[in-house]
């Protein structure tokens, strides 16, 4: 395997963490606010900023790195524009309706549980990703495209 799909491949693993860190944060502190439990600790703040941060270096990092690889070879094959955001917004539109439904159930919970449910942070993983992944490859492929 080559050292780029290392590369693609350790952000992605790292844009994930990311993400697992900012939905399991997010949903600790609001399980705190509607479980009237008061301010989380700013560990989860911390925590929060720091999957903030390694999303947004995972980002940046595959779009440098596939902006360079499409432009050393312009002859790769991409997906059109319109199926890669069609599919980023399909996967988010999912991904609200989710949450959505997930926060409405909190709720209608008369004592509001304080556990955070493992599944729906992986759902909101999952759907995240599969909405991000699109859409970086939809600004490489604008990034990249010829003029004139």
């Amino acid at each position: 395997m080559s050292g780029f799909l290392w590369r693609v491949g350790g952000a992605l693993a790292a844009g994930v963490l990311g993400l697992t860190l900012i939905f399991w944060q997010l949903e600790h502190a609001s399980l705190n606010a509607l479980g009237d439990l008061g301010r989380p600790s700013i560990a989860v703040y911390g925590l929060l900023f720091a999957g903030l941060l390694l999303l947004g270096w995972a980002v940046m990092s595959t779009l440098t790195r596939w902006i360079g690889y499409v432009r050393e070879h312009p002859d790769t094959r991409q997906l059109p524009a319109w199926l890669l955001g069609g599919l980023a917004l399909l996967f988010g539109a999912v991904l609200v309706a989710g949450i959505a439904i997930h926060a409405s159930y909190l709720r209608a919970q008369d004592p509001v549980p304080t556990e955070i449910g493992q599944g729906f942070i992986a759902y909101e993983v999952a759907f995240a990703a599969l909405a991000l992944v699109p859409a970086v490859l939809l600004v490489t492929r604008l990034a990249t495209r010829r003029r004139g």
